[in-house]
């Protein structure tokens, strides 16, 4: 077949040459060959020539056209010229969306309540944490005032002065239409020694034969407990018990009255319905160098002694149901 080479737009078309048509320099291939599986820019690639072979944007810059050109023919795969150039930070692109979602987030407005979008549910509230009860102080006894001991307010505090300074009387102050109301006490000392003291008991003084006795019980006008304050540390509690001296049921009435030689006064009334038996009055408790006083009136059918053994006094030691062994 004769071919006229001086005539080029008769020659026949050249398949094997391809890049003849875009006229383009050729250039060595890149050291590491790109993967066939890149993706590609959408916004930079072209339609395929006929023949199934990519065509390149040799417009845009870039090291991608010489891995492009390297490329054997008749590949299907596209380049990717968004790819990062090599010294320079890649940009940062969106995530993509979710298989079959064509939905896109916009991070730059705010996120938006559960409560306020329709349909949500807003997450429970967590529960209400309870209130704490704050504890009330104490009322204390004030010098030359009357406290009165209440179901209500059956408490009032001593301050040191009033527990360390001159001498505190405990007397009941009744009439003879009660009976033969006599009282004692159940007492415990700071080293541990605890007894009974009661004029009508033989035991008139605690501790027990002492020179300077901490308690000491007398009859004057009404029975009475004296309690020398120059000792206070040395006394840890106190309880006093009202009985019959005849063993005959009491018609409970007037008031058991507490003093102390700045002029406070503390009374407890004794109103309560007639019974036998012995009565807790009242108890004194030493805290930190200060007398709580509190007003029990708690009856019990049987003994002192089981009077005495239910206030926690159980290391006395017994000649009968009245008396302690000396």
């Amino acid at each position: 077949m004769n071919v006229d080479v001086h005539a080029p737009d008769r020659a026949p078309a050249r398949a094997d040459l391809p890049f003849l048509r875009h006229r383009a320099r050729f250039r060595p291939p890149a050291a590491a060959p790109v993967a066939s599986s890149s993706r590609a820019d959408l916004s930079t690639e072209r339609p395929a020539a006929a023949g199934g072979s990519s065509s390149l944007d040799l417009s845009s810059p870039g090291p991608g056209r010489a891995a492009a050109a390297a490329a054997p023919a008749g590949s299907s795969s596209s380049l990717d010229l968004s790819s990062p150039v090599p010294g320079r930070a890649p940009a940062a692109r969106p995530a993509a969306p979710a298989a079959g979602g064509s939905a896109s987030l916009d991070l730059s407005r705010p996120v938006t309540p559960a409560a306020q979008v329709p349909g949500a549910q807003a997450a429970p509230a967590p529960p209400a944490t309870p209130s704490r009860r704050v504890a009330r102080p104490l009322p204390r006894a004030r010098s030359g005032e009357r406290t009165l001991l209440t179901p209500k307010a059956p408490t009032v505090t001593l301050n040191r002065l009033q527990s360390g300074i001159g001498v505190l009387t405990i007397e009941a102050a009744c009439s003879a239409a009660v009976g033969d109301l006599r009282i004692g006490a159940g007492y415990e000392l700071a080293d541990g020694h605890s007894s009974l003291v009661s004029r009508v008991s033989g035991v008139a003084t605690a501790p027990r034969n002492s020179r300077r006795p901490v308690i000491v019980a007398r009859a004057e006008q009404y029975e009475r407990l004296l309690v020398d304050l120059r000792q206070s540390r040395q006394l840890d509690r106190l309880v006093v018990y009202g009985f019959s001296e005849s063993g005959r049921q009491l018609n409970w009435g007037g008031t058991l009255v507490l003093s102390t030689a700045g002029g406070a006064r503390v009374e407890l009334p004794l109103d309560r319905p007639p019974s036998g038996g012995v009565a807790v009055l009242l108890s004194i408790y030493n805290v930190r160098g200060e007398f709580v006083v509190r007003a029990e009136m708690e009856n019990f059918a049987g003994s002192i002694r089981n009077a005495i053994q239910a206030y926690g006094f159980d290391r006395i030691s017994w000649l009968d149901d009245r008396t302690p062994v000396a």
